[in-house]
């Protein structure tokens, strides 16, 4: 009883560890399935709350490396301003770009999860 007990006691330690350090996850990675979709269906459907952090960049300017991942859209935009909205979760971020293209007014150029602790 006491080795079943033990271990038990490993696995949910082990199980608390892998989602408590997110080691199942990537530093950062792409959500495909979002790029391409209208903000306000991902914001329905998948995130289901309002962003935690919301700027705006212009594509025209300098952008820093954490934004810089939208110069390759820039030939469908229609505009040069780009919202950027950040919803933060416990072990990571998840960061998307939206802007006017030829397709549509609110679309998700780029979308990211990212951990917290990943510096740019």
């Amino acid at each position: 009883m006491k080795k079943i007990v033990i271990i038990l006691t490993l696995i949910l330690i082990g199980l608390f560890s892998s989602w408590y350090f997110d080691i199942w996850h990537k530093p950062v990675e792409k959500i495909d399935k979002l790029v391409g979709k209208n903000y306000y269906y991902a914001l329905k459907l998948y995130f289901k709350t309002e962003p935690d952090k919301h700027y705006k960049v212009n594509i025209n300017h300098q952008l820093n490396e954490f934004d810089g991942g939208i110069y390759e859209k820039k030939c469908i935009l229609k505009d040069t301003i780009v919202d950027v909205y950040t919803w933060n979760y416990l072990n990571c971020k998840k960061t998307i770009w939206v802007g006017k293209t030829k397709n549509m007014k609110y679309e998700i150029l780029d979308a990211i999860r990212h951990k917290n602790n990943i510096k740019f």
